[in-house]
């Protein structure tokens, strides 16, 4: 049975829809008369519970519901995602990892069904032994969805490394006892973030690719990743 597993993120890992989410928050608050928002202030504020990222832009749940604000940013975020693409290579790497029998999941703060559309429409869906998302869309935390898929599978993993591109899925990682890989083409600046020594940063998947291909350990826990 295989033994090796590679739990990725969906936004912003995968899919690379940071500028959706930027033009959604920014019709909001266009609504709203609020100063709006570029890429690198988003990278710099984002932030889980998403519900905190709300407040320092300024919304007033006294006001506005979060789960109204909820419902108006997925309406727009849906519209507007419909022509985000994947990275790139991100196909090339998911062939790389099925050529060395790692199993393959996302884990991912979405919803369901708005999870498994966006990875059908980009010929992704059937990479992956299981595609977990949230059963609302409210984007709290998917830790309890790991532990579950962990569980659940009934296989003790000798190896696992969760592959995201925020600071909440090193907590995640960390949580199931995985090994973090983090790539900086998402939804945070991880330059925010004492990660050094916790989780290895790559630049993008050629670096992902070339840190597996090579005999180097991650930094966690001093496990190698490289060809076993």
């Amino acid at each position: 049975m295989n033994k090796k597993l590679i739990i990725w993120d969906w936004n912003g890992t995968l899919l690379n829809d940071v500028e959706a989410c930027v033009q959604a928050m920014n019709i909001m608050l266009t609504k709203r008369n609020r100063k709006l928002i570029e890429a690198k202030l988003y990278k710099d504020i984002f932030t889980f519970p998403v519900k905190k990222y709300y407040e320092i832009l300024g919304f007033d749940f006294n006001q506005e519901s979060f789960e109204e604000l909820s419902v108006e940013y997925i309406d727009l975020y849906k519209k507007l995602s419909r022509k985000s693409p994947l990275h790139e290579s991100v196909i090339e790497t998911l062939d790389f990892f099925k050529a060395k029998n790692y199993r393959q999941i996302i884990l991912s703060a979405s919803e369901q069904l708005a999870l498994d559309k966006q990875a059908k429409e980009r010929g992704v869906f059937y990479y992956f032994d299981a595609i977990i998302g949230l059963d609302n869309i409210y984007a709290k935390s998917k830790l309890d969805n790991a532990l579950k898929f962990i569980k659940n599978s009934q296989v003790d993993f000798e190896q696992i490394v969760f592959i995201g591109d925020t600071y909440h899925d090193y907590e995640v990682a960390k949580a199931i006892g995985a090994e973090c890989i983090l790539i900086q083409l998402g939804h945070q600046n991880l330059e925010r973030f004492d990660l050094e020594g916790k989780a290895h940063i790559v630049k993008d998947f050629l670096e992902l690719k070339e840190l597996f291909n090579s005999k180097k350990p991650l930094i966690a826990n001093n496990i190698n990743v490289g060809n076993s």
